[in-house]
């Protein structure tokens, strides 16, 4: 995707309402086509559920039980 930067005085930006703190100082301004955008498709994904499954292991399974909360003893043990 094509774009453009650009540093320029904000003053130059009379039409665009800038927060107070950057008025009168140098903005970097980025122009990018919003069409590109618009024409993404986001994959589609039918199910989240076991989509990691090919991973797993199942000898390990009973330990997920808890296994977050024994993880922050063992970090914070010692506060």
């Amino acid at each position: 995707m094509e774009c453009v930067r650009q540093i320029v005085d904000s003053k130059l930006l009379d039409k665009i309402h800038l927060p107070r703190n950057m008025r009168g100082r140098k903005v970097e301004i980025i122009i990018m086509p919003v069409d590109d955008i618009s024409k993404r498709k986001a994959k589609p994904i039918d199910n989240l559920i076991g989509i990691l499954q090919h991973k797993a292991n199942p000898d390990l399974i009973h330990l997920e039980k808890g296994a977050w909360a024994k993880a922050m003893e063992a970090k914070y043990a010692d506060c």
